[in-house]
């Protein structure tokens, strides 16, 4: 029978980690199987992948997901794609499932959550963001333009931009690097980039819409903003 003792040392394990935590890492802590077994049908917790739960008692949320994804894929899993974007909270990007990338070495698989592989470690430029694992904002952003049309990832890059987490010379340099020639989204960042301010970042979502709406018509002598003397 499942102690308070029990719940104590699982609610510990999950501290740092929105209730999540490792079954093989609760039996390190001293609770047993059977007891993990017992608190899953009292409901207290929750199956979300082999050998990884989560306290039923914190809320649901993607970000829950994303680390659940993450702590079940193993300690060389970091957060991708629009799972990235949203750990950085790119305007506009919401990871609908988790999406992570491991090494070439490891076949995690499931239904719940979209995985990748690669052994690029310098190019997927991993880092903490607020706790998480979790590719570059460089990688982020060319993984992103593959994942959302041309306004959304637009957005979101100018956002990036805004928030000074990097600039049009920066991710030039990355696709420098690491860009694979035909590899999906390179060559439509690249001609965004083109058609960007080098320097300033769009204000809002608005002055975005209206540059592509101008340039869509063919006006591209516009200036985008007047000092006010």
């Amino acid at each position: 029978m499942p102690t308070v003792l029990d719940v104590s040392e699982l609610s510990t394990l999950g501290e740092e980690s929105l209730g999540v935590f490792r079954g093989r890492d609760a039996v390190t802590a001293g609770v047993s199987r059977n007891q993990i077994g017992a608190l899953v049908a009292a409901g207290t917790l929750d199956r979300m992948h082999p050998d990884t739960y989560r306290m039923t008692v914190v809320p649901r949320s993607s970000e829950q997901s994303l680390r659940a994804a993450l702590v079940w894929a193993g300690p060389d899993a970091v957060a991708f794609g629009c799972s990235a974007g949203a750990t950085y909270e790119l305007e506009g990007v919401v990871a609908l499932v988790p999406e992570i990338v491991v090494p070439m070495r490891l076949r995690p698989r499931s239904s719940t959550v979209v995985v990748h592989r690669s052994d690029n470690r310098a190019a997927l430029m991993t880092r903490l963001w607020r706790g998480i694992p979790v590719t570059g904002i460089e990688a982020t952003l060319v993984s992103l333009a593959h994942a959302l049309d041309g306004e959304a990832f637009e957005i979101a890059f100018e956002d990036a931009r805004r928030r000074r987490l990097t600039t049009v010379p920066a991710v030039r340099a990355y696709l420098t690097r690491f860009a694979r020639t035909g590899r999906p989204g390179v060559a439509s960042i690249r001609r965004m980039l083109d058609d960007l301010d080098p320097t300033s970042a769009a204000r809002s979502t608005l002055e975005v819409q209206t540059r592509r709406l101008l340039t869509a018509h063919g006006i591209t002598d516009f200036v985008r903003e007047f000092p006010l003397q």
